[in-house]
């Protein structure tokens, strides 16, 4: 908080920064970007701020790709329903409520949607019984793929990346995604390495150390 930072400030430069109840005065309650400036520039003497490109230069110059994913037909379905808050449709198969997909905190369920329909509760149970998937790796795969655009991208990359020689990191804020994930790359017969907040300490500094040895044949990474 604007106290504490006072508090490092006044420690380096104690005349610049004598008054605190003066600092809070002026930036304790900061609304406007104005003010978030003259507090920036005023602290910029202070703080040291490189950039990782700066002080290692092997590192090549990055490549940022955005790639936009249309949603499947089931995800368009099921996010319309979600932001129309359709409760017929997303429950109409349920016997409770709770069974079906929630519309409480509704930006988080769209975002689940735009992951993976089965993120959502009730969804994948449906789609199996209507679909009858057969009971085979393979189908598995293509059933957890043909339900997200992002999966069918990613089913599409993975091999020409692999073939390629690259190695792989996949980033998602949901671990419930995560599980999605995991699944996929076993049932296609990939290999990977995951870490989120439960792989912790020795266990995954021992991943990381596979997934960056040359001699490995562990390609892909999943990380939270």
């Amino acid at each position: 908080n604007m106290q504490e930072m006072w508090t490092l400030l006044n420690i380096v430069d104690s005349d610049g920064f004598d008054d605190l109840d003066e600092f809070l005065e002026k930036y304790g309650d900061i609304k406007s970007k104005d003010r978030v400036d003259e507090l920036h520039e005023s602290i910029r003497p202070y703080i040291l701020r490189r950039l990782k490109e700066d002080v290692e230069k092997s590192v090549p110059p990055k490549e940022e790709t955005l790639i936009e994913v249309e949603l499947t037909l089931l995800q368009k379905q099921y996010y319309r329903a979600l932001y129309e808050k359709n409760v017929q449709f997303l429950h109409r198969n349920q016997k409770k409520a709770l069974d079906g997909p929630s519309i409480n905190n509704l930006a988080i369920q769209l975002r689940k949607c735009c992951n993976h329909p089965f993120l959502l509760n009730g969804v994948e149970e449906e789609v199996r019984a209507a679909e009858k998937v057969a009971d085979e790796k393979k189908a598995e795969a293509d059933f957890l793929v043909r339900a997200s655009g992002k999966l069918v991208l990613l089913d599409k990359l993975l091999p020409k990346l692999k073939e390629d020689g690259h190695r792989v990191l996949i980033f998602s804020q949901f671990k419930i995604m995560l599980d999605i994930l995991e699944d996929y790359l076993e049932l296609r017969g990939m290999k990977h390495e995951r870490i989120d907040g439960s792989i912790t300490g020795k266990k995954r500094q021992m991943a990381i150390d596979r997934f960056q040895a040359k001699e490995t044949k562990k390609y892909t990474s999943v990380f939270q």
